[in-house]
């Protein structure tokens, strides 16, 4: 894992008090100025029963923490630069080194008062589902962690971000809304994503072959009132295992080939909205001999989530979510019988309460709970003992959220 630049930290931190104060005394930039400097501070708390969930939860973790600076300047009317640092530790994951999490440019050819047409080049987020191009802000996320059977934060750098170019595009008509994104590039590769796909045990390492291949088509009624959406991923991945016991080979060598696709649906109703997603994610190895050739299989996932606005600062959230690494194997018996893992770490069913307070419009605070069958979303790097794991466990998490 990468260590902490603590020059960059130090620059970081200075950037966001430095733009706190400013806001606390009216801000340098108002909102029609080229320049906007935007940011954020998060801080979660993390208690399970067992396994460890964003650093050593059962004892309690306060190994989650978000720190981020934006800042975009409007060149001309059709050109825009833009760029984002961020500091995330989330556990044995992720251990706060600040990284660009974006920086690119956006240029607009097209624009009219029914749609807009352009490219991004650079470092971009990626346009999945609801959630994934804003899931480091906690203010547009719907609780606490997204779902991790489709929003997996063991393999979150993966999916986050592309090297590349991205082509998007919008029309309105009416009640009706249409948003078209296209990607290819490169993603960014690290060892979550590592040992999720290969076996961490045996030092693996992951390589992008070609451009991956990324895009969403969204419609939207009555400006969100209904959203549906359509999302698609492929990524094919050249992979190495070292350090493999007798009888064998020392070494094994392969490919991966990764497709994922996401249905999203949400309807939105005054003070409520409900929103489910759907994903599966075929995977296809090759090369690797029977350790991990036999391992083609589609994963899949979903969630249902009802929010419910109580009062213009207090919100109300219930989510149950399930995913399978095998959707034709649902409780996990039949890899637990080829890989000799518990059957639990191939399913993650969760049901989540959960309570928003919002006391100004930077400020907010979330408290949730949750009961888990099912280990599949705990990353191995945290989790190295899968026989150690629980499968039935709770999880009590507190976060706190300034933005500006």
């Amino acid at each position: 894992m990468r260590s902490n630049n603590p020059l960059t930290l130090v620059l970081l931190l200075f950037l966001l008090t430095g733009q706190m104060q400013l806001c606390a005394a009216g801000s340098l930039f108002d909102d029609d100025s080229p320049l906007q400097i935007h940011g954020f501070l998060t801080q979660g708390y993390v208690k399970t029963s067992d396994n460890s969930f964003f650093g050593n939860s059962e004892d309690g973790s306060t190994e989650f923490r978000e720190i981020g600076v934006n800042l975009s300047y409007r060149i001309s009317p059709k050109l825009m630069a833009s760029g984002q640092l961020l500091s995330r530790r989330a556990g044995g994951m992720y251990d706060g080194s600040p990284a660009v999490d974006y920086a690119q440019f956006d240029y607009s050819p097209y624009i009219s008062e029914t749609g807009r047409a352009g490219i991004i080049v650079g470092r971009y987020k990626n346009v999945l589902g609801f959630y994934n191009d804003t899931r480091d802000v906690a203010s547009t996320r719907p609780s606490i962690f997204l779902p991790q059977v489709i929003y997996w934060d063991r393999v979150r750098n993966t999916v986050l971000s592309n090297d590349g170019i991205r082509l998007y595009g919008e029309l309105h008509q009416g009640d009706h809304s249409l948003y078209l994104n296209f990607g290819s590039g490169k993603s960014l590769i690290d060892e979550n994503m590592e040992s999720t796909y290969l076996i961490n045990d045996f030092n693996p390492d992951l390589s992008q072959q070609g451009l991956n291949l990324i895009g969403r088509l969204l419609y939207e009624w009555q400006g969100g009132r209904l959203r549906i959406a359509l999302s698609g991923v492929k990524l094919d991945l050249n992979g190495t295992m070292s350090g493999l016991p007798s009888p064998l080979p020392p070494t094994l060598s392969g490919s991966l080939g990764i497709e994922y696709w996401l249905a999203s649906a949400q309807y939105n109703e005054g003070p409520w909205s409900l929103t489910l997603e759907y994903m599966q994610e075929p995977l296809e190895y090759s090369g690797f001999g029977s350790i991990l050739d036999s391992n083609n299989t589609t994963v899949d996932g979903y969630y249902l989530q009802g929010s419910y606005r109580l009062a213009a600062d207090w919100e109300l959230l219930l989510r149950y979510e399930e995913g399978h690494f095998d959707k034709d194997d649902p409780d996990g018996s039949g890899r637990s019988a080829i890989f000799g893992r518990p059957a639990h770490t191939s399913f993650s069913k969760l049901t989540t309460l959960g309570l928003l307070w919002e006391p100004t419009e930077q400020l907010i605070l979330r408290a949730e709970y949750g009961r888990a069958n099912g280990t599949m979303f705990l990353s191995s790097v945290e989790n190295p003992d899968l026989l150690s794991m629980t499968q039935h466990w709770n999880m009590f998490s507190l976060l706190v959220s300034y933005g500006f």
